[in-house]
């Protein structure tokens, strides 16, 4: 798509486009290749592991620190998120789920009140969010849906420190899990690039 038209699809001129794409590359969601159209950069399993690697250090340290803020109100809002991922997985809405998936992890992460910790989370995910379209081409996204985000929720209103970080460490390995199972890198097609 070119910036323009992305912009007659969204109703704004293109300067605002072009902004938000400049800002996705400058954080490395993002790439400007040779012939200067935007990309997603190349998945490697190196850059995948590490990635993961990162997330299962950072995310349960956001978890850990939001148990301080937990409220009832914060719960309840959760529990609607949850509601609505298994709806949208009994009915085949894999966009609707990931929006509800993001949505419910960093309100957890919000409550941290730790905006940095929060941002660099949010660097993780730009990167391998698009990624997660490939299991929803092969229909196979709802082995990603688990129980873990219940449990997530009982930890926050016990403000229970290790149950919220087992809780994620397994949402992210799981989903980690499968996802790896089904990516096609780079090394496995000989060619420079992958994409999502």
């Amino acid at each position: 798509m070119t910036i323009r038209g992305l912009g007659a699809s969204l109703g704004i001129s293109a300067t605002p486009v072009r902004e938000a794409l400049q800002r996705l590359i400058a954080e490395g969601a993002l790439e400007l290749a040779a012939n200067r159209t935007v990309q997603v950069p190349v998945m490697t399993r190196a850059r995948f592991a590490e990635i993961t690697a990162i997330r299962l250090r950072l995310e349960p340290l956001a978890g850990e620190a939001a148990l301080s803020h937990a409220n009832a109100e914060l719960c309840t809002k959760l529990e609607v998120l949850n509601e609505h991922m298994f709806a949208s997985i009994a009915e085949g809405r894999f966009s609707d789920y990931l929006a509800d998936n993001q949505s419910f992890h960093f309100l957890i992460y919000e409550s941290a009140k730790q905006p940095f910790l929060q941002q660099m989370i949010g660097l993780c995910w730009l990167r391998t969010g698009p990624w997660l379209n490939r299991l929803a081409d092969e229909g196979r996204f709802h082995v990603i849906a688990n129980e873990e985000h219940g449990q997530m929720i009982s930890a926050l209103r016990r403000r229970d420190p290790d149950a919220i970080a087992a809780a994620l460490v397994k949402d992210i390995g799981d989903a980690a899990e499968v996802l790896a199972t089904h990516l096609i890198y780079a090394e496995d097609t000989g060619g420079p690039k992958c994409r999502p």
